[in-house]
């Protein structure tokens, strides 16, 4: 229910009370003004009280376990004027009294204050502007235009099961889309079925079965994948396919978009993921498709250059926090039209301080998003940003969820031909040796080895 706005007080013009100036009616209204506050510091004066209530609890509490001996040290010390104890001596006895408080309490009353201010600092839903004061809600997902094939959907739950089972693929959440073995299955274009050839990339991994047909469908996402998984292609080649849809469409104007945002912690990682963008884009174009640019805006770049591509009209985009945040302040770059954000590594992001832009950046969205969190652990603060980001989100872990790889892992020796996703992955250089031995020994037999998954195959 919608709460009744206040009366409104209006000043006579007409009317001066006799015997008095128009001064002093003015005067009259001037005390009777309640100035505004804004709503943070209502919540902070609140807050205040609150701890002040706490504070008064936790003494009468200490006065209650007490007892009567605080009154038995007061009898036995008279204090005041008439008393015949030296003002030292009075000094002493109430520092003494306040040293022998308990500090459990105090230590009780402290972790409490700081639960109720990581509260009020969490609090704030990664929601837009616009979606926070309307009370808007979002209780279904994106609706896309992409179904599984037909035979795929004619299969029963517990055939999907079993293939998750063979995968070691964890799910949760409600209404998850079956697996899908095979990259035609996924229904993409020719043009990309033989850029992932061209790359060595002929099945999908297990992230990908279950993460592609996820997010295909239009479902908010959280995936537990290690370095080297081909964790990226999930984010990537579906944005790619959402883009195109729309570029046929109602082809882009200048200054619009982007329509797909990438978000990654440094500016190594933006940099290939751009280029695996990239690499499809003009795959595509090649196949007669129609042209779908993808801008790349991190630090050290030259913000000139950067805006040239949005200038003509961006149908994705690759950034760090920082250089987004900048542009996004300056109203150089809108998200107005954005339906797609994926955050890669976004356990990585927060360990390095950017909780607070990325929530930023969250208010600049107009409308409803699919969101995609990406991560090689899955921390408290990741499982808070899901609660308030997404929308019945669906949950893939194929990997330990307390650690990246158990075979990926800086410090490592490159792996000719990198991960599933493009990206050179890393083999330990404790099993070095051991990869090296077993790779003379394929060879002599006239096979070639197989580099398992775990470790970037």
């Amino acid at each position: 229910m919608e709460e009744s706005e206040p009366e409104r007080k209006r000043a006579r013009t007409d009317e001066v009370p006799a015997g008095g100036s128009r001064s002093e009616a003015e005067d009259e209204d001037d005390e009777d003004y309640v100035p505004y506050v804004p709503l943070r510091q209502r919540r902070q004066l609140l807050l205040q009280k609150l701890l002040q209530r706490r504070r008064k609890g936790a003494a009468e509490e200490e006065q209650q376990d007490s007892g009567s001996e605080p009154r038995g040290d007061e009898d036995d010390i008279p204090l005041g004027p008439q008393s015949n104890v030296s003002l030292l001596d009075q000094h002493q006895h109430l520092k003494e009294k306040a040293e022998a408080r308990k500090e459990s309490a105090k230590e009780k009353q402290l972790k409490e204050e700081e639960k109720i201010l990581e509260s009020v600092a969490e609090g704030r839903a990664l929601m837009s502007v616009k979606e926070m004061a309307k009370g808007i809600t979002y209780d279904d997902p994106i609706k896309t235009s992409w179904t599984p094939p037909r035979y795929v959907l004619s299969m029963s739950e517990e055939r999907h099961e079993r293939v998750r089972k063979k995968y070691h693929i964890l799910v949760e959440g409600d209404g998850i889309p079956p697996p899908i073995k095979s990259f035609k299955e996924m229904k993409f274009p020719a043009a990309i079925l033989r850029g992932l050839k061209k790359k060595g990339i002929h099945h999908p991994t297990p992230i990908q079965i279950q993460g592609i047909p996820t997010i295909l469908s239009g479902r908010d996402m959280i995936g537990i994948a290690f370095t080297g998984s081909g964790k990226t292609l999930v984010f990537t080649l579906p944005v790619i396919m959402f883009c195109l849809e729309q570029e046929k469409r109602l082809p882009f104007s200048k200054r619009e978009g982007p329509y797909g945002l990438i978000i990654c912690p440094s500016r190594e990682l933006a940099r290939q993921t751009h280029g695996i963008l990239e690499y499809y884009c003009r795959l595509l174009q090649e196949d007669s498709s129609p042209l779908l640019r993808c801008a790349l805006c991190i630090g050290g770049m030259s913000v000139k250059e950067q805006m040239e591509t949005i200038r003509h009209g961006v149908h994705m985009m690759v950034a760090t926090p920082g250089r987004l945040m900048d542009l996004l302040q300056k109203k150089m770059v809108s998200l107005d039209i954005c339906r797609y954000l994926a955050l890669d590594e976004a356990d990585r992001m927060i360990d390095m301080g950017f909780e607070g832009d990325i929530r930023t950046i969250f208010s600049y969205f107009k409308g409803q998003r699919q969101t995609l969190l990406f991560s090689a652990t899955m921390p408290k603060k990741i499982q808070n940003f899901a609660k308030s980001a997404l929308v019945k989100p669906v949950t893939i872990n194929v990997g330990r969820a307390g650690a990246a790889s158990p075979g990926c892992h800086p410090g490592g020796r490159i792996r000719e031909g990198g991960g599933q996703d493009g990206v050179p992955a890393r083999v330990p250089a404790e099993d070095a040796a051991a990869c090296t031995h077993l790779c003379r020994e394929e060879g002599r037999r006239g096979r070639h080895p197989r580099v398992p998954a775990a470790q970037g195959g």
